[in-house]
């Protein structure tokens, strides 16, 4: 994401489910995780691990069924929606079987664009960096149309038209810094943009959100000809096209039987769906891409419970890949017994919680750096990992994903600036004018000297903060009353409590300086993951005003480093987001926390293809096959 008001921290069920939206508000390492990674996260590539098993060992055909975790239920099919309905759930794991992207993200377990399973080759650059041109590769929809530059434009058209209405809308970004539009023919799209961008950034970050729409779908109602909507044409004739679509999208009980969602150029076609979230996907005869389905049938089947879903794997019912709660942990040698292997999921995402720096009575402290480095000294992510993870999460250092092995974190991120020492971060509190008495740290020395509270913070203040954090959820609930133990030792007293998911992400809302901005800490236990805007930098979540910048933290060298990142040219890319993460590193804007894998997934040992996995969350069920049981 680029930085404005768009939405799109993914919830994660820290309990072992794994990821999906929040509508309301915001919304999407190392040390010891290196060796949890290392040992548990398959390092072979999906496409080359038939390699490894011989052809007479393979099977052709068969149902594979895929277990979808609690309270996440596909229910949008069309590629283009607002904030309500943008979750992995219906991108990565539903439309992105049957409507491909133009650009996919995820290469061999790696956060990088796959050129082979992209609708078009790699843009090329011209006119001093403001000329992008897209070349398509020979692609077909299902009904025997080519996927062409007009498919391209009709998106254009309509993200053009109705951005408020895409969710991924940041203002001043896509789409608005596409000064133009046009096909060069048939196969080949030209961008002309307002100035010269980072190309990784424009690539990963922009034309990653555009799909090519087929023809007939732009259309007005049901039964017009094919194009006479106008959308593909004009983005003026987009409206009444974008409310028809959404209206067939939101009639989730005709899903199977629409011919509309028949017209597909991903590798399934949707054979099935009930309401419920039970999906049954066919291969598409007439995919065009590079690695076609080997399955006969790919099945969602979606849990109430995760007990539910434990219960059917360990009466050998299935799922086929299912995930194992962290509660269960001590069950995996059971599963192995069972035929299952364990492949923890790792994400492209950072964990944290975030402060109210625009609180009238505590934002004032808040903005004090010592004050952040101190609060962050106190979280003991090492412990957390092994204590409460047992070793199934990895710590987070900044804004930028350390896990898995990417190009983009810097050696500064990778390290652990603020160790976890009670010691220390009593230290820089009574060498900055607090004096601990009767268990709490007050401000004695109010005033903006090296060795006072700082400006802002007023004689008598007290390091006295309320931590509200997501129920249900006991890993959370034990890392929030450890970090209580630590914060209280420190002199620093907080005051927990619990609230749901949804409660505590509306009390994390960004708000001004006033009566009504009362939060101080909120802890939602979800990370930011980074997509489908890739490339990780940190516009929406750390710029001045930005709509998911929850604690409301302002820096004009971070905003900055934030544009920079944007502007770059190509040879100054990975400078520009060193300067940008190494200095939220040592700013401490935020709380990191551990982040715990995505889901600890379970696959059938007869089954192979499903690792590695996408980082960015999305399933390519077309590399999954079965092999002969011994």
């Amino acid at each position: 994401m680029q930085g404005g008001i768009d939405m799109k921290l993914f919830r994660r069920l820290s309990g072992g489910a794994a990821a999906a939206v929040t509508a309301g508000l915001l919304l999407a390492a190392c040390g010891g995780a290196k060796s949890t990674t290392s040992s548990t996260t398959p390092s072979s590539a999906s496409a080359s691990s038939s390699t490894t098993v011989s052809a007479s060992a393979r099977v052709k055909g068969g149902t594979a069924t895929w277990a979808i975790p609690a309270g996440q239920v596909p229910n949008f099919i069309l590629p283009f929606m607002g904030l309500t309905y943008f979750s992995t759930t219906n991108i990565s794991q539903f439309q992105q079987l049957m409507f491909r992207p133009l650009y996919w993200f995820g290469k061999d377990g790696k956060p990088l664009v796959n050129e082979s399973l992209s609708l078009a080759q790699l843009p090329v650059w011209s006119g001093g960096g403001k000329t992008v041109t897209v070349k398509l590769k020979p692609y077909k929809w299902s009904n025997g149309k080519a996927v062409t530059a007009t498919d391209v434009l009709f998106w254009q058209h309509m993200v053009t038209e109705e951005k408020a209405n895409w969710a991924a809308y940041v203002p001043g970004n896509y789409p608005d810094n596409v000064v133009s539009t046009k096909a060069l023919n048939a196969t080949t799209v030209q961008f002309t943009l307002n100035k010269a961008y980072n190309h990784t950034w424009f690539l990963y970050n922009e034309l990653s959100q555009i799909t090519p729409m087929p023809e007939a779908w732009d259309i007005t109602h049901m039964g017009a000809k094919p194009g006479s909507g106008g959308c593909a044409a004009s983005a003026s004739k987009c409206g009444p096209v974008y409310r028809f679509l959404t209206a067939q999208s939101k009639d989730v009980h005709t899903y199977a039987t629409n011919p509309l969602w028949k017209i597909v150029d991903g590798p399934w076609k949707l054979s099935q769906y009930q309401t419920t979230g039970y999906s049954v996907f066919v291969p598409n005869p007439d995919y065009s891409g590079p690695v076609k389905p080997s399955l006969s049938k790919f099945i969602e089947e979606p849990f109430t419970t995760e007990s539910s879903e434990y219960n059917d794997v360990t009466s050998g019912r299935g799922p086929d890949v299912g995930y194992l709660p962290f509660a269960d942990l001590p069950q995996k040698s059971r599963l192995a017994s069972l035929g299952y292997t364990l492949a923890p999921w790792a994400p492209w995402e950072v964990n944290y919680f975030p402060l109210n720096f625009n609180n009238p009575t505590v934002g004032p402290i808040f903005r004090q750096l010592y004050v952040r480095h101190a609060l962050q000294t106190l979280m003991d992510q090492k412990g957390v990992i092994q204590s409460i993870y047992h070793g199934f999460a990895f710590p987070t250092y900044g804004p930028v994903p350390v896990v898995p092995r990417n190009p983009f974190a810097s050696p500064f991120e990778k390290k652990n600036h603020f160790p976890f020492s009670v010691a220390k971060a009593k230290g820089l509190i009574t060498s900055h004018g607090w004096t601990i008495e009767h268990g709490v740290a007050t401000c004695t020395s109010p005033g903006s000297g090296s060795h006072n509270c700082g400006p802002g913070v007023k004689a008598g203040a007290t390091m006295n903060f309320d931590l509200q954090y997501e129920s249900g959820v006991p890993e959370i609930d034990q890392s929030m009353k450890t970090y209580k133990s630590n914060a209280a030792q420190a002199g620093i007293v907080i005051h927990l409590s619990e609230a749901p998911f949804d409660t505590v992400v509306a009390n994390s809302a960004p708000c001004k300086v006033g009566p009504k901005c009362t939060w101080e800490m909120e802890n939602w236990g979800a990370g930011w993951i980074y997509a489908p805007d890739y490339y990780p930098t940190g516009g929406e979540i750390f710029a001045c005003g930005a709509g998911s910048n929850s604690g409301s933290y302002c820096d004009k060298t971070n905003d900055a480093n934030i544009q920079a990142t944007h502007l770059a040219k190509p040879s100054q890319a990975q400078a520009a987001l060193d300067r940008y993460q190494n200095y939220l590193v040592e700013q401490a804007p935020v709380i990191w926390q551990p982040l715990p894998y995505f889901q600890l997934t379970l696959i059938r040992s007869n089954l192979k293809g499903v690792t590695p996995q996408n980082p960015f969350t999305t399933i390519t069920p077309a590399y999954w096959y079965y092999t002969k049981k011994k």
